[in-house]
């Protein structure tokens, strides 16, 4: 029962490892393309992420706790901490499977999304103090211009049929984007590659290189420590029912407690 203990024990630390990686992967989604692109990002992302996030917390949450019913020890506690796991874990899997099987349809739909979403927004650029700051910060920090190509900013008011915005010149200062349909090479002073395509790319390198590195190795790990876990639970499962049979079988033969007092001699 102590080898099988140890082993729970020791299961239980590594999900809680595992369930702070979850949490940090959904963290590093949110603050690096969810919230950080909030206006053009779907409301399911949104959704998807926080689950993710959630997931990591409840599994780091309920593993701690399994430790200490674990240690205490507590066999109710421990079953509802392998139960809740289980849960959780099939969850992960079921969640993992449908999303790579759809990948290519929820590619597609975030594609739609952000396209008519970075449209609308480049429309109000100069008008919308928010659209105006997120299309500069967007623009300088990915090497990008416009939504498809440095062109689509002729057709905004902003652009007047000539300029961009100056955070899509190669050296930003004071009206570098002025004129700039009337320059022959304008590759040399502003970038032409849309930001469209360079945020989609982006974030398919991210979803490939998270699924690789992180995902697919924990819920394998996942799937390993619950398999030692149900199985440990059986082992321990049969030492707490050992060990409540010899508690009982102890307090069955342990002597009446002798009389003090004895009866009278009818004699006396």
């Amino acid at each position: 029962m102590a080898v099988a203990k140890y082993i729970a024990l020791a299961a239980f630390f590594i999900l809680v490892g595992t369930g702070i990686a979850v949490s940090y992967t959904g963290a590093s989604l949110l603050t690096s393309y969810v919230a950080y692109l909030s206006p053009w990002i779907p409301t399911w992302l949104w959704v998807a992420v926080g689950a993710i996030m959630v997931l990591g917390v409840g599994i780091t949450a309920t593993s701690t706790v399994g430790a200490i019913a674990t240690l205490a020890p507590n066999p109710k506690a421990f079953k509802i901490c392998l139960s809740l796991l289980l849960l959780m874990v099939v969850t992960e899997i079921v969640s993992t499977g449908i999303v790579y099987q759809k990948q290519h349809v929820l590619a597609k739909a975030l594609g739609d999304y952000m396209g008519e979403a970075m449209e609308k927004t480049q429309v109000d650029y100069g008008v919308n103090i928010s659209d105006t700051q997120l299309w500069d910060e967007i623009q300088m920090e990915m090497n990008c211009c416009g939504t498809i190509s440095y062109k689509d900013w002729f057709a905004t008011a902003f652009g007047k049929g000539t300029d961009v915005p100056d955070s899509c010149c190669l050296e930003v200062v004071p009206d570098c984007g002025k004129d700039i349909a009337h320059i022959i090479d304008a590759e040399d002073v502003v970038i032409t590659e849309g930001c469209f395509p360079t945020v989609l790319h982006n974030i398919g390198i991210d979803y490939h290189t998270l699924s690789r590195e992180v995902w697919l190795p924990v819920c394998a790990m996942h799937v390993a420590l619950m398999v030692l876990l149900v199985a440990t639970s059986m082992f321990l499962q049969e030492g707490y029912t050992a060990s409540n049979l010899n508690i009982y079988s102890v307090s069955a033969v342990i002597p009446a407690a002798a009389h003090k007092y004895h009866a009278l001699d009818n004699n006396c």
